[in-house]
């Protein structure tokens, strides 16, 4: 080899080497950087699901309906987690998946993130000394004014013609507009107040399904709230209440009676009790077994899903159903041949039910 071609070969070995060593240099700053993001997301971890060492207690109160986010922001505020976002990690990295309650709780400071989730899906651990109102999906004006010390001061309340029309109801009572959910207030208030506060809450929720789903602005609201008592009344399952309005409204369309037990219950206050034949043949725009189209009004306090389910049917032609032996499912039809079949194949399992019972009952008794 001539002395130049030596000379030319040292400067490509001299580069070759340094890109080695630079490409060595940059996997091990790769390294590095993959082992400190790791400890950095281990750290995290441990904070957010490991033990804490518990110190005095912070009293807070998770309102009712709060997000992720907004308890996560509640726990900050009072000095609980470091910042909202721990919260949020610790409810995504969570398994049981329970709901947060809301109430009031002495949280243990030094907690760590799950650790205090876990107490609010155990629920309140403080007792609430508020006075408490609660309308259950399905309860009527009647059932709730039982919670008062004068539930005839509540019942004239919710049907005060000046106090409705000021809240910008058109109907001749409130049945129906008093939203579901527990109310708190630093005392026993004045039902006006109660009622105003629950038909406040109506009215946020409906705007909220009206901005969700498409065409709902173009129905009725009396005639949607209902419609959303009746799917309240008669289905207990949510994945079933669009299909039981739809059926609501293809009977209607078809003139045909609704023929539903709950709006004899509601005309008789006849609650928990067997209704008999005479019942269906009662003098009361509330008999849907005697009168086409929908009552004069609404029978209880729908939820948010039945309220859903009478903006956005479902797409069916189904005409009628009825229970299965479960008792919170239905068969639905769209012949009167295919609903009498459900309903023998109904009496068929009841009767099978109601035999593995008095057997049951019969070994019980012997031993």
């Amino acid at each position: 080899m001539s002395a130049n071609a030596a000379e030319d070969s040292r400067p490509k070995r001299s580069c070759l080497r340094i890109l080695l060593r630079l490409f060595l240099f940059c996997v091990v700053l790769a390294v590095l950087l993959a082992a400190a993001a790791g400890f950095g997301v281990y750290l995290v971890y441990d904070h957010v699901t490991g033990k804490g060492s518990p110190g005095e207690p912070v009293r807070v109160e998770i309102p009712p309906g709060v997000t992720a986010n907004q308890a996560g922001q509640v726990l900050t505020n009072a000095g609980l987690v470091d910042h909202e976002l721990l919260f949020r990690i610790a409810v995504r990295l969570d398994t049981v998946k329970k709901p947060i309650q809301q109430g009031f709780y002495d949280v243990p400071q030094g907690l760590s993130p799950t650790e205090i989730l876990r107490m609010l899906q155990e629920g309140p651990n403080v007792a609430d000394a508020r006075f408490k109102v609660t309308v259950a999906e399905g309860q009527t004006i009647k059932q709730t004014a039982k919670q008062f010390k004068e539930p005839d001061a509540f019942i004239a309340a919710a049907s005060d013609t000046a106090l409705i029309q000021s809240l910008g109801i058109q109907a001749s009572t409130l049945e129906g507009f008093l939203m579901p959910d527990t109310y708190f207030f630093d005392e026993e208030p004045a039902p006006e107040d109660v009622v105003a506060r629950m038909v406040e809450h109506f009215e946020k929720e409906y705007a909220a399904l009206m901005a969700e789903i498409p065409g709902a602005s173009e129905r009725n609201k009396f005639e949607v709230v209902t419609v959303a008592s009746l799917v309240e009344e008669e289905s207990r399952v949510n994945d079933e209440r669009p299909i039981v309005a739809a059926v609501i409204y293809n009977r209607i369309k078809a003139n045909m009676t609704l023929d539903f037990d709950s709006t004899l219950q509601f005309a008789l206050d006849k609650y928990g009790q067997r209704l008999l034949n005479s019942d269906k043949e009662i003098d009361s725009p509330y008999n849907s077994y005697r009168i086409a189209g929908l009552p004069p009004g609404p029978i209880s306090s729908p939820g948010v899903d039945s309220l859903r389910a009478a903006l956005q049917p479902a797409r069916v032609e189904y005409l009628y159903f009825v229970s299965n032996a479960d008792g919170k499912t239905h068969t639905f039809s769209t012949t009167l041949e295919e609903h009498n079949k459900a309903v023998t194949q109904f009496r068929r399992e009841i009767a099978i039910q109601r035999k593995e019972q008095e057997a049951h009952a019969a070994q019980e008794s012997e031993q």
